[in-house]
Order: C-alpha cells, then structure tokens, then sequence
C-alpha cells in the first residue's frame, strides 16, 4: 500500500538518491546533472513548497513537491513535479503520484496546475497527464538540453481544478 507523508528539509537523505538519479540521466529534469546535494535540496524544497514522499511498504519510492507556479497574483496556480526510483517505474506508481498531486492541490487550495516543462521525449507523463485532464496549451522549442546531446522541444502543460 502506498502511503504518503508531508516532509521537512531535514527528510532529503530520502529523496536526494531517486532525484539525483533523475538529474543524472539529463532527460526529464532540468537541474544540472552535476548539481550539488545542498544545491538541489534548496531547490527542491524552495519558498512556499510542499514536499511529499510516498512509501511502499515503509520503502522511500518518489517525491512530489508542489509550491505556486508565480507568487503573488499568480499564486493559485500550482507547480509541480515528480520523481519516481528507477527500480519502481512502470509499477503504476506514476497514476498513483498524478492523483495524490491534484487531490493534494485541491486541499491547499489551488484552481489550477501548470506544468512549465514536459519534455516531450517523457511519453509517459505526457500520457498520464493527458489520462487526468492536462491539456498541451503550448511547446517551446528547444527548451530542454536532452542528455547533454541535443536541444529539444518542451510542454506546457494545464489542468484547471
């Protein structure tokens, strides 16, 4: 059973592993591959975030942080993000991750969630988000440097709650 619990700065040893794997492989996660564990901790858990693990079976297997996409006047429209451990993907844990994330972002309030960037190579995301109502509402071309090879287009993706 897949189990969720809010998280402090103080429980990133848990997630810094799956994360720093995500980054590594420089195909889904815009933050340097190199980046530094104090580096992306702040990222991770930056203003106004909500951090979240998910456990299964009292094992650590994805993170979600949601925080506002703007601040101030654009404050009711979340952000957000995933990461799944690499030994717990095509488990169903992606589905599982999407519907904690709305609900978790209607309770705190937020109309909508806007995703700055799908990468569009990331089919399985595109697909979840599409299966929960995300529409594509643009691309940008070439916003992704995609393993450090070649640039490639990214999504825009929106889902009003």
């Amino acid at each position: 059973m897949l189990t969720f619990k809010e998280v402090q700065e103080d429980s990133f040893d848990e997630i810094w592993p799956m994360l720093k794997e995500a980054v590594q492989d420089a195909d889904s996660y815009p933050y340097p591959p190199n980046i530094k564990k104090d580096d992306a901790k702040k990222l991770w858990f930056s203003i106004d975030s909500h951090v979240y693990i998910a456990y299964l079976n009292n094992v650590a297997v994805a993170t979600r942080y949601i925080v506002p996409n703007k601040v101030g006047l654009g404050s009711h429209i979340a952000n957000t993000g995933v990461v799944i451990d690499k030994k717990f993907r095509g488990q169903g844990l992606g589905k599982l991750m999407m519907e904690f994330g709305i609900k978790k972002a209607k309770e705190l309030g937020f109309k909508a969630i806007q995703l700055n960037l799908v990468i569009c190579t990331n089919t399985a995301s595109i697909k979840i988000c599409k299966e929960y109502g995300f529409k594509i509402i643009g691309t940008v071309p070439n916003a992704f440097y995609y393993k450090q090879e070649k640039y490639i287009d990214a999504h825009i993706m929106y889902l009003e709650l």
